[in-house]
């Protein structure tokens, strides 16, 4: 049996794994949207709000056109002029000793300056390299114009100022040199001089010393003459074009503050919503569902469909059926869907025994089994609906069928199905047309008890599915969460098992719990059913039981000779039941009496009341409520 199973999963129904598209990131952002507008508002109004906190600025730039140093004559009457590293000037305007020079020309604290320079200072050079421009520009930044002027022209000064002292410092140095040498060659002239004095004219020893003098006399007067070229130095430095008052703020506004918030938000708010939607695990979609499960997502169902089944059971409110209320609805169609896709998985796998089980309590099994079941009714395909549900099925109250005597009786005393197997005539209060009503057939649940429970993996459980698997082409249960202790014993008599899982509320791990127990028993699982959550003011909510156009008198399923309701026209005249032929003496039922308004309609719809009698003699206490 297991290994039958599980080569009938092996078919083309089978979920297809799926990689992740573009659609998909879509998809996510679609979904977290809220949370990545907020959270990019929430940059953009951190970006205006720093802006605010760190006030306006304003920048002065003053410029310092660098000068080289113009060296004396040297081997020629031409001034040589030695190139400037602009880079190296660019290091020293930022260095201590200026920031020194500037504390001392602003009247500030030295320790202070250091502090503000390091985020208020700025020099560049305004070239594309650095070696081709003598253009220096020192900028300084204040929250007031005049402030910014200030510091800006004290830093060039201060600059300016450091380089004349070592332009001057090394002129010193020059002519200090040059002063040694100078004496040192005079006194060589002297000495040379003496020693020409002693010697005869046209000697060879005389003219020796007539050329080593002439020579030191050169180089001496060529000393002489760079000594005197030295007040000629030009130790300026360069220029100082001093810094305008600036007239508007510098830096970004308040708007371009805003932009770039709400840029690094949306970042942000993406990355967040990109991680949420990795480590939530909740079914978002039918893709998702289908990797969860490993099988084919039969139906996406409207939040109309299904609603909580502790609900349900607890309020006492009774879930309406779409495909009597609203046939022609998109909650009606969805089930449709979902009839097709049960119908041509079921001719393929030959299943007929189906359980419904919600993953968890968010999901009403009963609900949807009951839409499938009157859509396969209407299909004209003879179905059994089962309340094997034993906590608490609310499939007697959708189809207002006695719940006195059921499955529940079954298990524990046996019995005959056909004594409390009933034909429901209507479904969450609308009537059912006669050719679904003949089609459709409810097993109850029956009273509540602790036995009946222990009973479902027993041999009565399964001998009553597979005899009254003979008499309907499907057997529809429903069951509790997945998380009760009775989905093994009701999946070992079913041939498949469908999973319904509710939008945004049932959880991965849950799905992956219950494939593994499905597995171990070896029951295939036929397909999933997605169930959207309910949104917020999105269509209008069907009536609940009795706000259907019509009131409810009474049952329309009971014991012989019970009445059934039924609508006429208006201008219909009011008749009279005939009398009912039972054992009992003959009784005629009493006249019509005009029903009450609704309270949501200012017309009296009149009604007439039809006996529900099978169309043979039903035996004194036999029940007119079995199939035909």
């Amino acid at each position: 049996m297991t290994a039958r199973r599980q080569a009938q999963d092996q078919d083309d129904f089978a979920a297809e794994p799926r990689s992740l598209d573009l659609r998909e990131y879509w998809l996510i952002v679609r979904r977290r949207w809220r949370l990545i507008v907020v959270i990019a508002l929430i940059g953009a109004v951190g970006g205006v709000e720093y802006s605010h906190h760190s006030g306006l600025s304003y920048t002065a730039q003053a410029s310092v056109v660098v000068s080289a140093v113009t060296q004396g004559p040297q081997n020629g009457s031409t001034p040589v002029t030695t190139p400037v590293n602009m880079s190296t000037e660019q290091t020293i305007a930022q260095s201590a000793a200026v920031v020194q020079l500037a504390a001392a020309k602003l009247g500030v604290p030295v320790a202070q300056l250091e502090a503000s320079a390091a985020k208020r200072l700025s020099v560049s050079v305004p070239a594309s390299t650095l070696t081709t421009s003598n253009v220096l520009e020192v900028g300084w930044q204040a929250a007031k114009p005049a402030l910014a002027q200030q510091g800006a022209n004290a830093f060039a000064a201060a600059y300016l100022s450091y380089r004349q002292h070592v332009l001057a410092g090394q002129v010193v140095l020059l002519q200090k040199s040059l002063q040694s040498q100078a004496a040192t060659l005079d006194k060589e002239v002297n000495t040379l001089a003496g020693q020409l004095g002693h010697t005869t004219s046209g000697t060879s020893a005389n003219q020796v010393l007539t050329v080593q003098l002439t020579q030191v006399s050169q180089q001496y007067n060529t000393t002489e003459s760079e000594l005197a070229a030295i007040p000629d130095y030009n130790t300026s430095g360069g220029q100082l074009i001093s810094a305008a008052l600036p007239s508007k703020p510098s830096g970004f506004s308040r708007s371009v503050y805003a932009a770039i918030g709400l840029i690094l938000g949306l970042l942000i708010g993406l990355v967040i919503a990109f991680a949420r939607d990795l480590f939530d695990d909740r079914m978002r979609d039918a893709g998702q569902l289908e990797r969860h499960l490993g099988a084919v997502t039969l139906a996406v169902l409207p939040s109309s469909v299904s609603g909580a089944e502790g609900r349900h059971s607890r309020s006492g409110v009774t879930p309406v059926i779409a495909m009597a209320a609203a046939p022609d609805g998109a909650a009606a169609e969805a089930a449709r869907t979902m009839r097709a896709a049960v119908i041509a998985i079921s001719s393929r796998r030959k299943l007929g025994t189906i359980l419904l089980v919600g993953v968890d309590a968010s999901v009403s099994s009963s609900h949807v089994v009951a839409e499938l079941g009157v859509a396969l009714a209407e299909s004209d395909r003879r179905v059994l609906v089962v309340a094997s549900d034993l906590r608490g099925s609310v499939l007697p109250r959708i189809f207002d069928v006695p719940d006195g005597a059921g499955l529940s009786e079954l298990l524990i005393h046996g019995g005959d199905p056909e004594e409390v197997i009933c034909r429901p005539l209507e479904a969450s209060g609308a009537p059912l047309p006669d050719e679904i009503s003949e089609q459709l057939s409810v097993l109850p649940s029956g009273r509540p008890t602790p036995f009946a429970l222990s009973a479902l993996d027993s041999g009565r459980m399964r001998d009553l599915l597979r005899l009254q698997r003979e008499d309907y082409e499907f057997l529809l249960l429903d069951a509790p969460p997945a998380a009760g202790a009775d989905i093994l014993p009701l999946a070992a008599h079913v041939d498949g098992v469908i999973v319904l899982v509710r939008e945004k509320r049932t959880v991965g791990k849950n799905i992956d719990g219950l494939r593994h127990r499905l597995e171990q028993v070896g029951v295939p699982i036929i397909g999933g059913v997605l169930i959207r959550r309910r949104r917020l003011g999105r269509g209008r909510r069907l009536g609940r039981g009795r706000r259907l156009g019509q009131r409810r008198i009474g049952r329309p399923v009971g014991t012989a000779g019970r009445p059934v309701i039924e609508e006429v026209e208006p201008a219909a005249p009011v008749q009279t039941a005939a009398p009912v032929q039972t054992a009992a003496p003959v009784q005629t039922a009493a006249p019509v009496q005009t029903a009450e308004p609704d309270a949501q309609s200012d017309m009296t719809m009149p009604l007439r009341i039809v006996p529900r009698i099978s169309a043979t003699s039903a035996a004194p206490g036999e029940s007119l409520d079995k199939p035909r």
